[in-house]
């Protein structure tokens, strides 16, 4: 069973991830785009396959990531607003300001801001080293 904590992280690596890999899934509504800042990247010590990568980002209301998978692990933390983030074949589930989340490798998800005000979360993945931090899913 997933938890909450893979909700929440779902959302954010969704947000985050296309911004810093691939541009074109920001772009694919008529959304408003979010906006990614990349923080960090660094080595995984002791796993010289992986690294880890913090991005902040900021979500417009309206601004969505669309379905789309990591191949990572991805945890985030709400610091503003709200964020719905919604696992392929569950129900939505609204993160708040000050809930965490945790998503694994693989699991189709996206995330959105529904809500009237601008949300912005900081988004940390460990993944694969040379693979893109986001696969968009039709």
């Amino acid at each position: 069973m997933r938890s909450i904590q893979k909700w929440c992280l779902l959302l954010l690596a969704g947000v985050i991830a296309p911004l810093i890999v691939e541009p074109t899934l920001a772009q694919q509504s008529a959304a408003p785009a979010f906006k990614v800042t990349p923080l960090s990247k660094e080595s995984l010590t002791g796993q010289p396959d992986k690294e880890v990568v913090m991005v902040l980002i900021e979500w417009p209301p309206g601004a969505g990531t669309g379905r789309h998978t990591h191949p990572g692990d991805e945890y985030a933390t709400i610091l503003e607003g709200a964020i719905t983030g919604q696992i392929e074949g569950a129900d939505a589930k609204t993160f708040n300001s000050g809930e965490s989340c945790h998503n694994e490798a693989g699991i189709v998800h996206e995330a959105k801001n529904s809500g009237n005000q601008p949300a912005k979360t900081v988004n940390l993945f460990v993944v694969e080293k040379g693979k893109p931090l986001v696969q968009l899913v039709k």
